[in-house]
Order: structure tokens, then C-alpha cells, then sequence
């Protein structure tokens, strides 16, 4: 653990790389089918269905614009993701557009657990939940290689133990 000093973003331990492709996965799977709903007026206008043209172009359009820009700032989010563990607390920071970074004090750590869906485990990573005695600071820490995650949540565990008020 590093000392208590003021910190840079290049001080944070950031998510793994393989984090990306979960989250591109996830991307393509949820605006594919949003994608494929938005066809269905097109579908209808191809049947001979009542429908106006304009109906059948814009929504796929919309969605397709918006899929893109969401694409496009993917990396960045991942990039964004990190954390740092300090002498008497622990720091997780995130965001793009919203940047956010929550400090939790190792003695108001509840219970730290380690979560891994089918995605992350095809890629052998895991996700590290913080909660707290207080309502509403709970942190997530995404992207962690299991290892890593495993290792993160004894240290975390043994800190808190530690520094219990």
C-alpha cells in the first residue's frame, strides 16, 4: 500500500485490457438487438403493412448513430477504470464524461465480495464489490484478473480487520 499523499491518474492500477472485449461483447449483443427492433416497421412496410416510409428509416438510423457514439468512448471507459490501495483507505476511479473517484476508509468496509459472470470468466476476469457502513458507498472495482481479484479482496479483508473502529 502507498502512503497517504495526493494521487495521479498514472498512480491507479487500471482494469485489465481483456475487460475491453467483455465490454465490447456486451455492446454488440444489447444495440444488435435493439438494432433488430428498431427493423421491425421496415419488416411491416416490406409485408404491406400500413406504415409511413419515414417510420421504417429513422428509427434504425437513430439507433445505429447511437450505438456508434456509444462505441466510440468504449476504450476510453475502460481506460478510466482503476483503483489505489492507500495506507488508511482505499480509492476506485471511473468515468469518462462523469469522472468519479470514491475513497472508503478501510474501517468502514462491511463485507468485500468477488463476482464473476459468464463473460468475464470466458476472459478469466472478476469484479470486486466494496460495501460499507454507510448507505449508499458501495464501490465496484471491474476488470480484475481472478488472481488479482482474489488477492485484492484478502488484502482488503485484512486492512479492514485492521482499522475496524
Amino acid at each position: 500500500m502507498t502512503p497517504t499523499t495526493p494521487w495521479s491518474p498514472n498512480s491507479f492500477t487500471p482494469a485489465d485490457p481483456a475487460y475491453f472485449k467483455v465490454k465490447l461483447t456486451t455492446w454488440a449483443l444489447t444495440w444488435g438487438l435493439i438494432f433488430l427492433a428498431s427493423l421491425v416497421p421496415g419488416v411491416l412496410l416490406a409485408s404491406g403493412a400500413s406504415v409511413p416510409p419515414w417510420l421504417a428509416i429513422i428509427p434504425a438510423l437513430l439507433v445505429l448513430v447511437i450505438a456508434l457514439l456509444i462505441l466510440r468512448i468504449l476504450r476510453r471507459q475502460v481506460r478510466a477504470l482503476g483503483y489505489l490501495e492507500r495506507e488508511e483507505d482505499f480509492v476506485v476511479s471511473s468515468g469518462v464524461m462523469w469522472r468519479k473517484q470514491l475513497v472508503i476508509p478501510y474501517g468502514r468496509m462491511q463485507y468485500v465480495e468477488v463476482n464473476s459472470g459468464p463473460l468475464e470468466r470466458r476472459y478469466g476476469l472478476c469484479q470486486l464489490t466494496l460495501n460499507t457502513a454507510g448507505a449508499g458507498a458501495t464501490a465496484h472495482v471491474y476488470g480484475l484478473p481472478e488472481a488479482q481479484g482474489h488477492a485484492l479482496r484478502e488484502r482488503l479483508v485484512a486492512a479492514g480487520e485492521e482499522k475496524m473502529l
